[in-house]
């Protein structure tokens, strides 16, 4: 008679383990229309790297424009400040109206850092190319992560704005491409 019990009792508190949140889910409706913890996390993920890559970009590309000499450089500087200024400003505005607050990604800054103290203590072709192959490997690792990224974003705001940054990050890595051709250096891969 115990083992009867016994198997009563584990059966009910499977079965009540299985219907509770079923039945919470169903008494509130609400709850299965806000995203899931994975995908507000792929949105956070999504909106901070996005944050990072521009902010950097824009500080990297400004201070080059003062620091080379070389004007296809500057020129690819210009675009780049360009290009992430309005990719920041459209990410800021999906960010305020789903209350999502933007932070950076202490790596990547702290790499971008090390880069530009690294583009500073550099002069003439060594530090363009240094400044382009940067932004090759950088413009590559956004635009994958970005991809594995969008699938999971659900604010739709902020799916725009990652839809419309891939295109213009894989822009400015062709264009990165051609320029290190051209400074004379490594292919940058594909």
């Amino acid at each position: 008679m115990r083992i009867g019990t016994t198997s009563s009792t584990w059966l009910v508190g499977g079965i009540l383990a299985l219907a509770v949140p079923f039945c919470l889910a169903q008494s509130n409706p609400q709850a299965a229309s806000q995203p899931s913890h994975s995908a507000a996390s792929a949105n956070k993920r999504a909106a901070d790297l996005l944050n990072t890559v521009n902010k950097d970009e824009i500080d990297t590309a400004q201070m080059m424009q003062d620091h080379t000499q070389n004007t296809a450089v500057k020129e690819y500087a210009q675009t780049l400040v360009n290009d992430h200024k309005d990719s920041q400003q459209k990410l800021e505005t999906a960010a305020s109206q789903s209350n999502m607050n933007l932070q950076e990604d202490k790596n990547m800054q702290d790499q971008d850092s090390k880069l530009k103290e690294r583009l500073q203590n550099e002069s003439g072709a060594p530090s363009d190319k240094a400044f382009v192959s940067s932004q090759i490997r950088e413009h590559r690792m956004a635009i994958r992560e970005l991809k594995q990224l969008e699938p999971q974003v659900t604010d739709q705001g902020l799916k725009e704005v990652v839809r419309n940054a891939i295109p213009v990050l894989q822009k400015h890595l062709d264009q990165a491409r051609k320029l290190q051709s051209q400074l004379g250096g490594k292919s940058g891969g594909k």
